[in-house]
């Protein structure tokens, strides 16, 4: 096979445009990501305390068939840095394991052997050139916190978090210049608290609107059920018998009743009125416990920026601290009826509304505010606006995948059992629609959990979204990437070839230059995952690094085909085509995004993957031939 055709097999109905690295100036930082729980191991070594996921995890035994130590970071640190600097990333994303920093959450457990820990990885980080971006919270509270007053639930957790974040700052400041409060706040709130798939699976609003016992999340590992192109799910919706239920939700992949014995549960927190605390205390609706939680979430957030601004930060605010957000991309499912370009808009609002309306206009969206039950949206008081409100230097995103969107009223069933975070959105999620009596996906490839299927064109509609209706913030990609599937058939050789990864990460840049192109302040992009992980609810049965890990051979690090793209990607120093030149505007030939989304845009055959592509794929036979090229002389 020669090289042009190698090529256009390889990128067979995908990119029909290249990039370089230098495309994206100097200042643009590319890295990749990871998370203390999904990656360190060690659970039990150098005093760190439990988390709550540590107790999630066990209970619902998601290591299997594996273990704590199947990726063991803790002890391989050295090796991955190596690779993090062989692929030649310039910024390295992780988490602090809080309880590996106080073990019990509080300052009087500090626990100077998980400081040192953070600090050697940190002096290896910056021998090799790479800048540090620090995660403070990736969702593993100290279990401690949770026994004590139920985490998130309590007012009591920003100060706490200051207390941490604190410690953090004094210990890690000097190899530290980006600091993010929070890891995607929205997945915390819903999957944790009312999904109850992820730690410390609370909530019982799912088994009200679909029974008891199927709780799926829409993070979940894709069934033969659930492999259409269109979501099977119950909706929040219109009655089953509307002509219209083909469509789904992605809060839930399975048909099923409301549960008659489900109750619902409080529990009590103690009341506080801006900074001050009330004596007496309240007992919270378990269907508001994931608007208790975001605010709750936000105080805290805002605790740790207090903090740093005041004690750290130095006047030229070369040292910045931000937090990390999660959307996808909606499109109407009807781009024609009025009522679904407003959904869609509502569903943004439901997703990262709910986070930057309160940091970037000092409240939650006006939707929320109208459709959300007010004895479950917290009040956002003087105290807490001004505590909130600006309390960022930049917002990262973490995008992956994208969702058509339809109006749809609550059922009457589901209006009996009480206004909810489901039904209050009054949204119906779909994975295709109809155009031209034909039905079309959102997405042409699928992850291996069922919620991600890559949409690319929807990274530059959230960016410019963002842009456009949150002040023009300061931007950082902080995850993007799409996973393999990890079971007896995917064996170490298979895993390496990811052409599905190289051609998603690919487009999302393609669409990330145009971002910037139309002025979007958009500054690094970080790939998830450097190291195949833990991916909570799904344990080790999804695989998105860019590194396969064999977990069954002392953890092994095998580079893949992805790594070795990126190194080739990242080493690449010529310019393509700027809009407007050659016909070509760096955006795929479908998109019907960008200045030239006309005729006299190029195929895949005759535009340039063999460009990007051409120093790799020359003179081999077959796949075994580019492996060996790629393995023995790039890592």
């Amino acid at each position: 096979m020669d090289m042009d055709a190698l090529a256009a097999n390889f990128l067979a109905g995908g990119p029909a445009a290249f990039i370089r690295r230098s495309d994206f100036g100097k200042d643009f930082v590319f890295g990749s990501a990871t998370a203390a729980f999904q990656i360190e191991g060690a659970p039990d070594k150098d005093g760190r305390g439990d988390s709550i996921w540590d107790v999630f995890a066990k209970e619902n035994n998601l290591f299997h068939p594996y273990h704590e130590d199947a990726v063991n970071h803790y002890e391989k640190f050295e090796e991955d840095v190596k690779l993090m600097k062989e692929i030649g990333f310039d910024a390295y994303r992780f988490s602090i394991s809080w309880p590996r920093i106080l073990p019990t959450g509080k300052i009087e457990s500090r626990n100077q052997q998980g400081i040192n820990y953070y600090k050697r990885l940190l002096t290896k980080l910056k021998e090799n050139g790479i800048v540090p971006y620090v995660t403070l919270f990736h969702w593993d509270l100290p279990q401690n916190l949770q026994d004590e007053y139920n985490g998130f639930l309590d007012r009591r957790i920003a100060e706490d978090f200051g207390v941490y974040a604190d410690v953090c700052f004094q210990e890690f400041g000097e190899y530290v210049d980006h600091w993010i409060t929070m890891n995607e706040p929205f997945t915390f709130a819903y999957s944790a608290h009312v999904d109850k798939v992820h730690a410390p699976g609370l909530g019982t609003v799912k088994d009200h609107l679909f029974g008891t016992g199927t709780t799926d999340t829409a993070k979940s590992t894709k069934t033969e059920e659930s492999s259409n192109a269109v979501d099977n799910g119950v909706d929040a919706g219109a009655d089953e018998d509307d002509d219209d239920d083909d469509g789904g939700s992605i809060f839930h992949p399975s048909r099923s009743t409301v549960h008659p014995k489900s109750t619902r549960n409080k529990v009590m927190v103690f009341k506080a009125t801006g900074s001050s605390w009330a004596s007496e205390a309240e007992y919270i609706d378990e269907f508001a416990y994931p608007y208790i939680v975001t605010h709750n979430q936000l105080l805290a957030h805002a605790k740790a920026v207090e903090i740093f601004k005041q004690k750290y930060q130095d006047p030229a605010k070369k040292k910045k601290i931000g937090i990390t957000l999660v959307s996808m991309w909606f499109e109407p499912r009807n781009p024609d009826d009025e009522k679904d370009k407003a959904a869609a808009l509502r569903a943004l609002d439901f997703f990262i509304g709910w986070y930057l309306a309160p940091l970037v206009h000092g409240d939650y969206p006006q939707s929320m505010r109208e459709y959300v039950n007010p004895d479950h949206l917290p009040k956002m008081d003087d105290a807490d606006r001004k505590a909130i409100q600006g309390s960022y230097d930049f917002i990262g995103v973490n995008y992956y995948t994208a969702r058509y969107v339809a109006h749809s009223e609550p059922k009457e069933k589901h209006k009996k059992i009480g206004r909810n975070y489901v039904t209050d959105q009054k949204l119906k999620y779909y994975e295709s629609r109809i155009e031209n009596g034909v039905e079309v996906p959102i997405g042409k490839d699928r992850g291996a959990s069922e919620w991600l299927i890559s949409y690319p064109k929807g990274i530059l509609g959230l960016l410019l979204y963002i842009k456009e209706n949150y002040n023009d913030p300061l931007i950082y990609i902080t995850e993007n990437g799409i996973d393999d599937h990890d079971d007896d058939s995917a064996r170490l050789w298979t895993s390496f070839f990811d052409r599905k990864r190289v051609a998603h990460i690919h487009d999302h840049l393609i669409y990330l230059l145009e971002a910037k192109r139309q002025g979007v302040n958009v500054k690094g992009y970080f790939v998830w995952s450097l190291l195949d992980n833990f991916e909570w609810n799904n344990g080790f049965h999804a695989r998105f690094g860019l590194v396969y890990i064999d977990y069954n051979n002392g953890a092994k690090r095998h580079p893949k085909l992805s790594a070795a793209w990126l190194k080739r990607f990242l080493a690449e120093n010529g310019v393509s085509p700027a809009p407007g030149s050659s016909g070509n505007s760096g955006i795929p030939v479908d998109s019907g995004v960008g200045a030239n989304n006309n005729n006299n845009q190029t195929s895949a055959q005759t535009n340039s993957p063999g460009n990007c592509f051409s120093p790799i794929f020359v003179t081999f036979n077959g796949i075994k031939d580019v492996f060996a090229h790629f393995f023995l002389n790039l890592f």
